[in-house]
């Protein structure tokens, strides 16, 4: 399984061949749920206890209005590339310059590739808005809970089309990482995405907003990047082991969690500041998320595992 996450008091988990589980049990068990695809579900997400969206490869977004019981399909590759076709048609009437004829010509190029890109990364700021990021600079945005995507690839500043590993939303400032260092962000909800310069020249496979202005960028050979000031300046986190990491998480209680491609954890109760690690867990991980009595849902090659923090590894209610 690739993504878990939680949808009110239920776990969702997706991954290969359109498989999506659902637990009722916090982990316990899990039950199948039926799927209207066959291809690989890479994230999940649930702004609400019902509304939820999962996306994954050949362009498909998938819909549940009930809590991860039932889906359907809202997009697929063929149908998002002629939207890319159509807003970039629209933005080079607009404009015709050559960055405008850059994006359309991108745009008649997924037409003909064909299905074939991953969508990688799913945020909704509530029930209605909602983005999409995923390989080659891929970028849609909904504002009506998925009835209508648009294609927003053009108003990214991202020239390389370059891959969009992670969205995440803090203090109401959007922020997407990914392939060879690239973070940008938007302080207007989405409508135009800038680059940030950091410390990092790897592929950031994660962000994890913190509390107040912080944020942290984590992926690709361990690096770990901290800001206090919504991205203006970073620090360098020290991170002694050079494996890649994948995935991460903020406890209710405010404890920070990384994984790595090895199944080591990494634990911050200093709002990031230093981490200390943990023994590796079931393999390589790609997910993780808090369930309920204390246990987080792991998800990676195999399959979904729980684990609990101890107690003298949470953090304190002062360190908030």
């Amino acid at each position: 399984m690739l993504d878990v996450t939680r949808a009110g008091s239920d776990l969702l988990a997706v991954g290969e061949r359109g498989f999506i589980l659902r637990s009722q049990d916090n982990g316990h068990s899990w039950q199948q749920v039926p799927s209207p695809v066959s291809v690989t579900l890479t994230r999940v997400t649930f702004p609400t206890p019902s509304q939820g969206w999962a996306v994954g490869h050949a362009g498909v977004i998938l819909h549940s209005d009930d809590g991860g019981r039932s889906w359907i399909r809202q997009l697929e590759g063929t149908q998002a590339a002629q939207l890319a076709v159509e807003a970039a048609d629209a933005a080079y009437t607009r404009q015709p310059d050559a960055d405008s004829q850059r994006h359309l010509d991108d745009a008649h190029q997924l037409v003909e590739d064909g299905p074939d890109k991953p969508f990688l990364a799913v945020h909704f700021l509530d029930a209605q808005r909602g983005l999409v990021v995923g390989a080659y600079g891929l970028a849609f945005a909904t504002t009506d809970g998925g009835q209508h995507w648009r294609s927003i690839s053009q108003q990214l500043d991202n020239p390389s089309a370059l891959h969009l590993y992670d969205i995440v939303d803090l203090d109401g400032t959007l922020f997407i990482g990914g392939e060879q260092g690239l973070l940008l962000r938007s302080t207007d909800q989405g409508e135009h995405f800038s680059a940030l310069d950091t410390p990092a020249s790897g592929t950031l496979f994660g962000l994890l907003a913190g509390p107040g202005k912080n944020l942290l960028a984590f992926g690709l050979r361990g690096k770990i990047m901290r800001s206090e000031n919504l991205g203006d300046s970073w620090q360098t986190v020290i991170n002694d082991q050079p494996i890649t990491l994948t995935a991460g998480a903020r406890a209710s209680d405010g404890t920070l969690l990384l994984v790595d491609e090895t199944g080591r954890l990494l634990i911050s109760r200093d709002q990031g500041r230093h981490f200390k690690a943990t023994a590796s867990q079931a393999g390589a991980l790609t997910s993780l998320s808090e369930a309920a009595e204390g246990r987080f849902m792991l998800s990676g090659l195999r399959g979904l595992t729980a684990f609990s923090l101890p107690d003298g590894q949470r953090s304190s209610a002062r360190e908030q």
